[in-house]
């Protein structure tokens, strides 16, 4: 059998506490005479605490001073955020009114989109902002007023996400305040950047949100049970994979392992990669993992089997086996029970519900599919398309209404160039 490749996990060596040596309990100073005389040391809670100069140093090394200063960092650091959670929120707040106040003003008034991009070109001479007021961003604005015309319903929307977030949303679900807010709130839940964000609405991340067949509401605690669901979905889409007809599990753990970046992106948050074929040597016999990993929020090992083809009732006794050889050999510490994902290409609910059930380790049965995601739906009526060629039509005149600044431009260059 071929040597298992695994990932060595690095951790850096323990940090030794630093104690104040006997020495410095006495502190010395200078009398006003110039002779050195003792000087009485304070105390604080259980350490002591020199006075006077010098003791600076002998302080920091304390348990006290070091909680203290721990506890300090917090409390800046939640301030911080809290303030950049209120900021945020003024913001998008500002930016709802002003989409309302021109919404309410064009339908008051019957002034055109033109008035936009006049309104923007005023904005930013006042602000000393172009940007965030430019003509584009202020269509976002009127966009997002008109999705959200209630100010109570917007507010827990706006608190969410930064602009640039709600900017991707109004694009993708400027219609659908239902999927909009989904997506809003897994952004906050997750903390997802706006690449990330953007490339799950494109997979069409609620639509795979299906939870796969598990025992843990019979063998976690209510509270770990819903955060283990949470980690798991149905199916995993591995739209990067290459695979053919004739390929082996091996090679799907390969292409996966190639491309581990997007593969942890589709796992989810928390997941670190810990290993690949880790070798597992039990009562002289030698078992190895497909895949394993460490879940961060979970605090436990996950280990993965990959397998192409249905799922069958006898992984599950595998996996069971494998749990718990992985608790008895890697779990230090407060590491908790490790969970077992089967991702198969097609499952029998009933078959795997049935299979789960009386199994007293954690497990998961979940699908993955590879490919493209679907592409997307041909218009069922002709009114997408004219707005398509309404778009083409004011591109073509934007374009022709710059063609003498273009022009202008270039034949100025050509003479800097001679």
């Amino acid at each position: 059998m071929a040597e298992p490749a695994g990932v060595p996990v690095c951790s850096a060596p323990p940090v030794k506490e630093m104690g104040r040596p006997h020495d410095q309990r006495q502190v010395m100073q200078m009398q006003s005479d110039g002779n050195p005389g003792p000087r009485r040391s304070g105390h604080v809670g259980d350490a002591l605490v020199p006075r006077g100069g010098g003791g600076a140093e002998a302080v920091a090394a304390t348990a006290a001073y070091r909680e203290l200063v721990d506890r300090l960092r917090r409390r800046i650091r939640d301030s911080q955020a809290r303030a950049a959670r209120v900021l945020n929120t003024e913001l998008v707040m500002l930016y709802w009114s002003i989409g309302r106040e021109i919404l309410d003003q064009q339908r008051t008034s019957g002034w055109g989109d033109d008035v936009v991009g006049r309104i923007a070109v005023d904005l930013a001479a006042d602000t000393g902002s172009p940007r965030g007021f430019s003509r584009r961003n202020l269509f976002y604005m009127r966009r997002f007023a008109a999705l959200w015309p209630d100010p109570e319903s917007v507010q827990p929307v706006a608190a969410l996400i930064g602009w640039s977030h709600h900017q991707v949303l109004i694009d993708a679900f400027g219609e659908n305040p239902d999927l909009y807010s989904w997506y809003a709130a897994k952004s906050f839940e997750h903390r997802w950047s706006r690449r990330y964000l953007k490339g799950q609405i494109d997979l069409r991340l609620h639509e795979r949100q299906r939870a796969p067949v598990t025992n843990f509401a019979s063998v976690l605690d209510p509270a770990e049970a819903q955060v283990a669901l949470h980690a798991t979905k149905d199916p995993y889409l591995f739209d990067f994979l290459e695979l053919t007809e004739g390929s082996r599990e091996r090679d799907l753990e390969q292409a996966l392992i190639d491309d581990i970046q997007r593969f942890l992106l589709e796992l989810g948050t928390g997941f670190a990669f810990y290993g690949r074929q880790r070798s597992l040597l039990l009562g002289g016999q030698e078992f190895f993992l497909d895949l394993l990993f460490y879940h961060h929020t979970l605090r436990r090992f996950v280990v993965i089997d990959l397998k192409i083809g249905a799922f069958q009732a006898e992984y599950v006794s595998k996996m069971n086996l494998y749990l718990n050889a992985v608790d008895e050999q890697l779990c230090r510490g407060d590491d908790r029970e490790s969970v077992g994902m089967i991702l198969c290409t097609e499952r029998n609910e009933t078959v795997a519900k049935l299979t789960l059930h009386r199994v007293f380790a954690p497990i998961a049965a979940s699908t993955w599919q590879a490919g493209a995601p679907p592409a997307e739906r041909a218009p069922n009526d002709l009114s997408q398309l004219a707005q398509l060629d309404e778009m083409r039509t004011r591109l073509i005149d934007r374009v022709a209404r710059r063609t003498p600044e273009i022009i202008d431009f270039q034949a100025r260059e050509r003479a800097f160039d001679r």
